[in-house]
């Protein structure tokens, strides 16, 4: 009785110790489908994980905006600065931009030096008076270079415009001929038009 008695509880626990092992084995099965690297749920090949964006580093982040396609880029001038040193810098801005873009046509110049003209009318009222009409003068120069049929219509607005500021320029020395650092606002500005002037010149024109 005794021995019948044992023998059954052995193979109880026998049968409990199979079905154990039985069942770990299947657990870790199932984990190593789930888990496995490069392998989804049903043993398929898994997704692969998209690449994270990249922030920082050496590559940038978006292409660089064409500064010829948007015309000249002028500086942002600085507070309580000289009048001259304001117009040398919107003006070496626009003849870079001139010079480098291959801004040679009508329209390009007349856009140019619309661009400058605005800016240059935030600086013209702290130039001496007989100066203070160049941001105008420029404008005009733009509008008939936009406008002429030709392009020695275009080229002889901006030689007039030229003479209109060399014009200016002698008021100012006949009036104060001891501090030539009054003429700077006007001399870069027939700069930048002759500039404008020599690209047209040998460019397309229309």
């Amino acid at each position: 009785m005794r021995a019948t008695t044992l023998a059954k509880v052995v193979k109880f626990w026998m049968a409990t110790l199979v079905l154990a092992v039985a069942l770990a084995a299947g657990g870790a099965a199932f984990a190593q489908g789930v888990t496995a690297p490069g392998r989804d749920g049903n043993g398929g090949p898994a997704p692969s994980a998209p690449a994270p964006a990249a922030h920082g580093g050496n590559g940038p982040s978006a292409a660089p905006q064409d500064s010829c396609a948007v015309g000249p880029t002028l500086p942002v001038l600085p507070m309580f600065s000289e009048a001259g040193d304001d117009v040398k810098a919107l003006s070496r801005a626009t003849e870079s931009y001139i010079r480098n873009c291959g801004c040679a046509t009508q329209d390009c110049i007349a856009n140019a030096l619309d661009t400058y003209a605005e800016a240059l009318a935030q600086v013209t009222p702290r130039l001496p008076p007989q100066l203070q009409d160049e941001a105008n003068v420029v404008a005009q120069a733009a509008r008939r270079v936009r406008a002429a049929r030709t392009k020695k219509e275009a080229l002889s607005a901006l030689h007039d415009a030229i003479a209109i500021i060399h014009k200016d320029i002698e008021l100012v020395k006949a009036e104060d001929p001891d501090h030539p650092r009054l003429t700077r606002g006007g001399d870069f500005v027939a700069e930048t038009l002759n500039v404008a002037s020599l690209a047209l010149e040998k460019g397309g024109g229309l």
